[in-house]
């Protein structure tokens, strides 16, 4: 018997969201008794490309340093321990867009950073814009698998 092998691809996109079932068949002859072996596998696979994530988990741990530095400069925190480390990466994150606005002191020791607020849009548009870029060219990769 010859060897025969019948693929089947299936490849759908929500957008973000890629699945797909992928079927082999392998008949061969057995050398020594002339019977027909079967072989088939079945591979699916579902989900966000890994760059997608990786960026989508970069965003977040900047999201959430940005946050926690509004947040303790917001309820008046002093710049030790922990706090000292969030006001450290928080502030180093939200520099290139400190001085656009000022910092508003609402009562002794509390501050509200806009500079923070203004860091948190620009980097969730900038991620937004990221993702779309490489779900896109995975889509036109996919496409032309198929």
């Amino acid at each position: 018997m010859a060897d025969t092998e019948a693929q089947d691809r299936v490849v759908s996109n929500d957008g973000q969201t890629y699945s797909g079932v992928t079927s082999t068949t392998q008949t061969t002859s057995d050398p020594v008794t002339g019977a027909a072996v079967s072989r088939s596998s079945t591979l699916s696979w579902s989900g966000r490309p890994l760059a997608n994530r990786i960026v989508g988990l970069a965003a977040g741990i900047v999201f959430i340093f940005l946050a926690f530095d509004f947040i303790f400069h917001a309820a008046g925190a002093t710049n030790v321990g922990f706090a000292a480390f969030i006001f450290s990466i928080g502030g180093a994150l939200a520099a290139p867009f400190a001085g656009i606005f000022k910092t508003t002191l609402t009562t002794p020791g509390t501050l509200i950073v806009w500079a923070d607020i203004l860091a948190f849009v620009v980097y969730a548009i900038a991620a937004a814009i990221v993702i779309k870029v490489i779900s896109m060219t995975t889509d036109e990769r996919a496409r032309k698998t198929v």
